[in-house]
């Protein structure tokens, strides 16, 4: 994701959002073949965002752990949200306007978590909540760095992403999207941070070929790595910060889960009374 790849130059050209091609259409083979990156990367577009403009909703639920040694401890349930739009690039690369929220709870509890026991310090931190910002990433055949062109003050970042790979099941397409991020401290006697999301995305591959579809249900499989982050006040304590999170798709505010929309429009009602404003290409 860190640096510039090849342009995306998937089919025949660019990608528009009215008359859109299908993948059997594009004079590789009929059907769909995971080994080629063009198909691999437009049927990656479609499910993990969407090939109009259209505002979308991503959400999941899950856990997130610490884990030292081979002992996972839950800290605390995790409600994701995010929304997003997409926009085609003359070059035939593709941009995602996204953003999001997320709201943690305690374990067997639905109210929001607003202080944390840590079990391994003994300490009491209050959990960060901040306003969400819109970012732009551009994608191409191999992904997109949400990161940007910037890195962590005093430290020398490299990130890398990857798209697929990709296999059929039946109707069940299934392509992996993985990030990495390794932050390199200036200072020796700093710590680095190390960041893997791994993420696998599971739609219908007819959805996927046709090409009045152009936004087809999708669920997803989160999985992340990395190391316990500043706020949790962990000092040298050995470990990582683990998540296990499953999620969908969704094309409207109203689908998204009630516990997650009663957080977000308490904690954020301007932004709730219209989310789409923020990720509205202008």
């Amino acid at each position: 994701m860190m640096h510039r790849r090849t342009a995306l130059a998937l089919l025949t050209g660019t990608l528009g959002s009215c008359a859109l091609p299908s993948l059997a259409a594009t004079g590789v083979r009929p059907g769909f073949d995971p080994a080629d990156p063009k198909q691999l990367a437009l049927a990656f577009r479609k499910l993990a965002y969407s090939m109009d403009d259209k505002v979308s909703f991503w959400w999941m639920k899950g856990t997130r752990y610490g884990v030292v040694g081979s002992v996972a401890t839950p800290f605390w349930e995790m409600y994701v949200g995010a929304w997003f739009t997409t926009r085609n690039l003359p070059d035939g690369n593709y941009e995602v306007r996204i953003t999001g929220a997320n709201f943690y709870t305690a374990p067997g509890d639905d109210a929001l978590l607003k202080r944390f026991a840590n079990p391994y310090t003994g300490r009491t931190v209050e959990v960060p909540y901040t306003r969400p910002k819109a970012t732009n990433t551009v994608y191409d055949l191999k992904g997109g760095n949400p990161f940007g062109s910037g890195s962590m003050p005093g430290m020398k970042t490299t990130v890398a992403t990857d798209i697929g790979p990709a296999w059929v099941q039946g109707d069940e397409l299934m392509i992996r999207g993985d990030l990495v991020l390794h932050a390199e401290p200036s200072d020796p006697a700093k710590r680095t941070f190390t960041v893997n999301d791994w993420s696998t995305y599971v739609g219908s591959l007819a959805a996927v070929l046709d090409p009045a579809q152009p936004n087809p249900p999708c669920a997803q499989m989160f999985t992340d790595v990395l190391d316990f982050p500043a706020w949790l006040q962990m000092g040298d304590q050995p470990g990582t910060y683990v998540s296990r999170c499953y999620g969908r798709k969704v094309p409207r505010y109203q689908d998204m889960p009630a516990v997650w929309r009663r957080h977000f429009e308490a904690v954020l009602p301007d932004l709730a009374a219209d989310p789409g404003a923020l990720v509205r290409f202008g």
